[in-house]
Formats: C-alpha cells, sequence, structure tokens
C-alpha cells in the first residue's frame, strides 16, 4: 500500500496485486479455522468480498486525498484495519462462538465504511451515468453479500437477495445525477440508500420485519436526507 500510495506516476497493477494477496490471505485464513469445513475452491468465496474491496477503495480513496510524505505513515497504518477485518472474517466462520455477534459488529461497520469509500471514488472519478450507476450497484452487491451472510442461507440465495439491493443502489446512484449535490454529498446519500436497503432485507430475512423497524431504519435515513439538504442550501 506504501508503495502504491508513493511511487509515482501511480501503479495500477500493485493495487490489484495487492487486492489479489488480500483474497489468497483471507482464504488462507478463514480455511485454517477450526471448525472450518471447506473443501471447494468457491466455498470461502462469501468471505473475500470485504477485505478484497477494503484494499481497493482504501487505497482508490487515499491515492487521491493524501500525498507527500504522509503517504508513508497512512499506508502502514491501514495494516490496522485490514487487520481487524481478516481477524473478524476467521472469527465470523464460527456462528455458535459466544464473540460471533461483536464478530459481525465489526463486519458491518467495515462495510459501510467499503461502501463510502467506494461511493466517494465513484463520484470524484467523474464516470458516466450508465458506469457509475452500474459500479455503485455492483459494490451494493458484493457488499450485500457480507451483510446478508450472517443469515446463514444457502449461496445462490444469498447471492440473488444481494442482487436486489445492487439493483436497488444502482437507481439510486442513476438519481443523483439529476439531483444538484456535490460529490460527497451524493456518496453519503448512496450510503443511506444501502443502509436503508440492506438493513430491511437483513431484518425480512431474520423475520423481524415489522412497522417499528421499518420505521427505524426509514427514520435514520430520511434525517440522513434532511441534512444533506439542509447542507446542500446553506452552501
Amino acid at each position: 500500500m506504501v508503495a502504491y500510495l508513493a511511487v509515482e506516476p501511480t501503479q495500477d497493477w500493485l493495487l490489484l496485486l495487492l487486492a489479489g494477496l488480500a483474497a489468497i490471505a483471507t482464504d488462507s485464513v478463514v480455511r485454517n479455522h477450526p471448525r472450518a469445513d471447506f473443501h471447494r475452491v468457491d466455498e470461502t468465496a462469501l468471505y473475500l468480498f470485504v477485505p478484497v474491496l477494503f484494499t481497493l477503495g482504501l487505497g482508490l480513496f487515499l491515492e487521491d486525498v493524501v500525498g507527500g510524505y504522509e503517504t508513508v505513515g497512512i499506508g502502514l497504518i491501514s495494516v490496522i484495519p485490514f487487520w481487524a477485518i481478516l481477524r473478524a472474517e476467521y472469527e465470523s466462520v464460527d456462528r455458535v462462538a459466544p464473540s460471533y455477534q461483536s464478530t459481525r459488529l465489526v463486519l458491518n461497520i467495515a462495510t459501510y465504511v467499503v461502501a463510502f469509500l467506494f461511493f466517494a471514488t465513484i463520484y470524484d472519478f467523474d464516470l458516466g451515468l450508465i458506469t457509475s450507476s452500474f459500479a455503485a450497484g455492483l459494490v451494493g452487491l458484493l457488499l450485500g453479500i457480507e451483510v446478508l451472510r450472517e443469515k446463514g442461507l444457502d449461496t445462490t440465495r444469498t447471492i440473488l437477495y444481494a442482487a436486489a439491493i445492487g439493483g436497488l443502489i444502482a437507481e439510486a446512484a442513476w438519481a443523483t445525477h439529476f439531483l444538484p449535490l456535490e460529490e460527497s454529498a451524493a456518496a453519503v446519500f448512496l450510503l443511506l440508500a444501502f443502509y436503508l436497503t440492506t438493513g430491511l432485507m437483513h431484518n425480512y430475512l431474520g423475520n423481524k420485519l415489522n412497522r417499528q423497524t421499518a420505521a427505524e431504519f426509514s427514520g435514520v435515513a430520511a434525517v440522513g436526507v434532511i441534512i444533506i439538504a439542509i447542507s446542500h442550501v446553506t452552501n
């Protein structure tokens, strides 16, 4: 990560290499859990999305916002959140462990952080309408898999429900192109949409979705949208 941030001109292949190493490392770590029962290559796929996307998203985000000597320090510090994510993926293999809920909390927080990093990067790159909407939807799909993985569904159903989330995020990204929002505000808007859709879907699959739960998630999203609107007006 330090090399990717410090070397000029930027060597994109370094970040891709780092993401590949993150995937290999995560696969190896979760397979070595004492309660792991993975035999096929694809059985650990659902555990790879957050570590790999965190690596890519953080690299792209930092490349855009930092520079100079501070890139070395920030690049080195990035190993700490990556370790926390990798540790959480390892512990999430055992669904009956006492630490499972705290592990899921770490992974959910990481998921939303990664989502914001990617949404901010998508708008910063000033991609076209179709490209940015597709990219946002793809990120929503992959990160949605991590949130829904907690419900213990089979892989196919998890991907299908996550695809529904990705589709909604793509539609939200499409809509932001017709709203007078700055890049950071648009990224927060997509994050709120991702929070709302994943929260409702997660509770639906856990048979916990009711009017109160829906109102709680909708209320948080509504407050966020109001703050964005007020911020836009005052600016």
